[in-house]
């Protein structure tokens, strides 16, 4: 069910909460309509939600969307105002006004990603507060079913990760790099196999990470050519499902050949910084808080950040229809409720040594956590 803006605690003082874009870029409309769409379109709520499409997406509008009014711009005589004005931004701000007014709107509530131009034009005629948006909080907490569905998601990056992990497991170390089948074997190859089975799962993912050796020593990097032997290979897998939508997230740190002594205490040090972590977690508990407690573990066991070395970045985040939404689990973040989604990541990164990063998705509940991460935790291949 979509949230009503003006009835959460705190709500300001408006008539609706205006939406305009598309729900392929924007979650929170994808959230707020169930209505999958590429071309822009319009959400307003209010005790009821309205949407507004075009023409073309009326029909399916009402049967794929949850809202409980659906008209198009056609019923406000868009062709007939772009005729006569010749811009269609002009056009289609005139159609949103007379959509406004026609529910009777004079405040309105805009979240901060509103497009600027449409602000400018309705800016003289309404109201206009930029707030948060309304689906921000709800979207935090997730329901049995969308649980069910991000754990769904998760099984399909586990089986992803089995395959990338059988490919090197598959490959011969041969002085520095891994060999198969008589030719190096490659990030790409890897990112290849990833790609064909979360396809085969209904799943897409964009730009898994296979980064090995000094690649791995930047957080983020993609990674690419001949993966390292007797090296650490960070896997970092963010799946979504073609069909729901929703996310999982899940790092592996993989190493084919003999792991230098240096590596296994990097490698043991992530580990129990990651099971202090998700001790940490339970409701009431902030994001900061768990963040500190894996820090705390890095300290005592030698590892400091310094120099941009070390645990460079966040603890976690959330996870649901983007990859990374709130809460977070960093400085600063926020209070943990009860069936929120959460990553748990720490990683150490070294430019000596490589990077070493691990990551499982967890359920906040009151008195800790469920984790919906199965897959194991060996180091070597």
């Amino acid at each position: 069910m979509s949230p009503d803006p003006l009835r959460s605690p705190g709500s300001p003082d408006i008539d609706g909460f205006l939406f305009v874009g598309d729900s392929i870029c924007n979650s929170d409309m994808f959230y707020l309509s169930r209505f999958l769409a590429g071309d822009r379109f319009a959400i307003l709520l209010q005790e009821r939600t309205a949407i507004l499409v075009s023409s073309m997406e009326k029909g399916r509008a009402k049967k794929e969307s949850c809202a409980d009014e659906v008209v198009s711009t056609q019923d406000y005589h868009i062709t007939e105002r772009l005729k006569s004005s010749g811009r269609l931004e002009l056009a289609y701000s005139e159609v949103l006004k007379d959509f406004l007014r026609d529910h009777d709107i004079m405040r309105l509530g805009v979240a901060y990603s509103f497009p600027a131009g449409i602000f400018q034009h309705l800016s003289p005629h309404f109201d206009l507060q930029i707030l948060e948006s309304p689906a921000r909080r709800a979207r935090a907490k997730k329901s049995l079913r969308e649980i069910e569905m991000i754990t769904s998601v998760q099984r399909a990056c586990e089986r992803a990760m089995r395959r990338a992990a059988d490919l090197i497991a598959s490959s011969e170390p041969q002085a520095d790099i891994l060999i198969r089948q008589g030719q190096p074997l490659t990030a790409e190859q890897v990112r290849s196999i990833i790609d064909i089975s979360l396809l085969e799962d209904g799943c897409e993912a964009a730009d898994s990470i296979v980064a090995g050796g000094m690649q791995a020593v930047d957080p983020h990097a993609r990674g690419t050519g001949p993966l390292p032997a007797n090296s650490p290979i960070v896997i970092d897998i963010f799946p979504r499902s073609k069909s729901h939508r929703y996310h999982a997230d899940m790092t592996r740190t993989l190493l084919r050949g003999e792991a230098p002594q240096e590596v296994r205490e990097l490698y043991d040090a992530v580990l129990a910084a990651q099971e202090a972590g998700i001790r940490a977690i339970r409701a009431g508990v902030s994001g900061e808080e768990v963040h500190l407690a894996v820090s705390a573990v890095f300290l005592d066991m030698g590892y400091p950040e310094r120099d941009g070395c070390g645990f460079t970045h966040s603890t976690g985040h959330g996870v649901g229809l983007d990859v990374h939404e709130p809460p977070s689990l960093g400085e600063g973040g926020e209070t943990l409720e009860a069936s929120q989604v959460v990553t748990v990541e720490p990683g150490l990164y070294y430019s000596d040594i490589g990077g070493v990063r691990l990551e499982d998705l967890v359920v906040v509940r009151s008195t800790g956590c469920d984790n919906l991460t199965r897959f194991g935790k060996d180091l070597v291949l």
